[in-house]
């Protein structure tokens, strides 16, 4: 069995044999489904044995996964960047709600804890000078 994309459908092409006339493999369309919803096209899962739906079912198990793994992959490449947005908006003075507030602590708070969790300590940072690093002390 094989899978060809075609825009937003990805067509189920089954191997029917060899066209020795041709010289070329006789393959065929029994069928096709939604690449993002995974519906199957009317008819297509009668058209295939046993085997052959639980080939199909395995592709679209790997497709979601695949599709769930950049999914995750996108929140974490676009989190420093809303986290940013979202400082320069409060300090913009933007509305927020007390529930908001909580609801951000919260996300925060779970968002330390999975960071620890999958090794990822937080950095060091050098203290910055305080208003008296340039004084002399007076017990010196």
């Amino acid at each position: 069995m094989q899978f060809k994309e075609q825009g937003s459908k990805v067509q189920v092409l089954l191997y029917a044999g060899f066209d020795e006339a041709k010289n070329a493999p006789v393959v065929r369309i029994v069928g096709s489904f939604d690449k993002y919803t995974y519906k199957f096209s009317p008819g297509l899962l009668d058209k295939l044995n046993v085997e052959q739906r639980d080939e199909l079912d395995a592709e679209c198990q790997r497709r979601r996964q695949a599709a769930l793994a950049l999914n995750r992959q996108h929140y974490i490449n676009a989190l420093a960047a809303n986290m940013r947005g979202a400082c320069d908006s409060l300090d913009n003075n933007a509305a927020l709600t007390p529930q908001q507030s909580d609801e951000i602590w919260d996300a925060m708070a779970d968002l330390v804890r999975a960071m620890r969790e999958a090794g990822y300590p937080r950095p060091t940072r050098d203290r910055k000078p305080g208003a008296d690093a340039g004084q002399a002390s007076l017990f010196d």
